[in-house]
């Protein structure tokens, strides 16, 4: 059945990744946020627990959108040049099947990766007396639907040009989507119609990373309208569900040979 072959390719994705110790960065991500917290203790007065969090969502959201840059960026095309892919597909197994296998592994990854985090972030947050409430979850969650969408993007970048250059897209693409927001209310930009539109082209093609970073509402706020939360929800769904049938469309007719 399809469904086995994809448990089976995920299982062993996952297992090569954990093998690369890539989830060392949870032992020194959880080292620094330690050493955050004890300056903060000792240098803020009232706020070491915002200082913490701050840092801790932060640390989070660096160390998954890291996974999936520098792990996406050769998830298909390692094991391409490897001609590992010629032996799974012979047997057979369907191409979609062998994508959204290596997807889910590394994304069992991703989901270690920022349960492990979390759990230290909040745990010490609560220690310092900083209250847990729902928009922190929220952004957690956040965050790790913003690490798949990168995932999907470096993926599909990968199948199109080679891994630095699909590496380089892919950085530019991200620092674009967090950014164009706040560039379209940039004075300039609308005193300069043609760079209004090229923008409003990017934001209704291009992924809107904005829309799912929450970490600057946690700081001043305990809630959010569930309305954004929903509507920024949803959006990341769909457009990772576009991606990753622009990943399928692209690796079925992807010459192996």
């Amino acid at each position: 059945m399809t469904f086995e072959k994809i448990y089976i390719i995920a299982f062993y994705t996952f297992k090569e990744i954990l093998k690369s110790k890539i989830l060392l960065n949870v032992f020194f991500a959880g080292i620094a946020l330690m050493v955050v917290t004890y300056v903060a203790t000792e240098f803020t007065y009232g706020v070491p627990e915002r200082v913490t969090l701050d840092f801790g969502l932060g640390m989070l959201s660096l160390s998954s959108l890291g996974i999936s840059l520098f792990l996406g960026v050769g998830l298909l095309s390692k094991e391409i040049d490897s001609r590992t892919v010629y032996m799974i597909i012979a047997r057979p197994v369907p191409r979609y099947a062998f994508i959204v296998g290596k997807l889910i592994g590394l994304m069992g990854i991703q989901f270690i990766n920022v349960l492990l985090l979390s759990l230290m972030t909040l745990a010490i947050t609560s220690f310092l007396g900083g209250e847990i409430n729902s928009l922190i979850f929220w952004a957690i969650g956040f965050i790790f639907l913003e690490s798949l969408m990168l995932l999907l993007v470096v993926v599909l970048m990968s199948l199109i040009a080679n891994n630095i250059l699909s590496t380089l897209i892919t950085l530019v693409i991200l620092l674009l989507g967090h950014a164009v927001k706040e560039t379209q209310n940039v004075l300039f930009v609308k005193n300069n119609p043609a760079i209004e539109e090229l923008l409003k082209f990017y934001h209704f093609v291009l992924p809107g990373f904005y829309k799912l970073n929450l970490k600057d509402f946690i700081i001043y706020k305990t809630s959010l309208p569930f309305s954004y939360l929903g509507s920024s929800l949803i959006y990341g769904i769909l457009y990772s569900a576009f991606l990753l049938c622009m990943i399928i469309f692209l690796f079925n007719r992807k010459n192996l040979d």
